[in-house]
């Protein structure tokens, strides 16, 4: 068995990429942020009118965007949020990984969670199925004059 296998296999299901964010943590933040763009989604499943997806990616340039990326492949969503014009990402807390010092060079804020978030989009039409690991925010600010905010809500700090 491999180590991805025995990783997957401890928490007891496959690697699905798709689960959706919690209106219970987004309806806060777009209220906050006033997102412009959902930046990870699947056709028909944005958590907002405008979507990035794999069939059609679109330019973070002047977005504000939010994305909940493929916790499978998050350095190339790092990259892409500091193109934005504020991009907040939810993912993994996991402060060691090479993302998350990415990350942080490029000014990112992180912001935990008290809990971990309760996922949808379940296989099995249940309600969904909470995190198996702690979760936080990266928000990635631009400062008028361009210049990357360390903080930030829609130009405030």
């Amino acid at each position: 068995m491999s180590a991805n296998a025995a990783y997957v296999g401890w928490y007891g299901h496959g690697r699905r990429q798709n689960w959706t964010t919690p209106r219970s943590i987004f309806d806060p933040l777009h209220a906050e942020y006033g997102f412009t763009m959902d930046g990870a989604s699947e056709s028909g499943n944005g958590i907002l009118p405008k979507a990035s997806t794999v069939e059609a990616p679109l330019p973070w340039a002047g977005e504000r965007v939010f994305c909940n990326p493929p916790w499978s492949n998050i350095p190339p969503f790092i990259e892409l949020a500091s193109t934005a014009e504020l991009a907040v990402l939810l993912v993994p807390a996991r402060t060691n990984a090479r993302w998350f010092h990415r990350a942080l060079e490029l000014r990112a804020m992180p912001r935990f969670f008290a809990k971990r978030p309760r996922f949808g989009n379940a296989p099995d039409g249940n309600k969904g199925h909470n995190s198996p690991v702690d979760c936080l925010l990266l928000v990635f600010s631009v400062n008028p004059d361009g210049s990357r905010a360390a903080v930030g809500s829609q130009g405030k700090e």
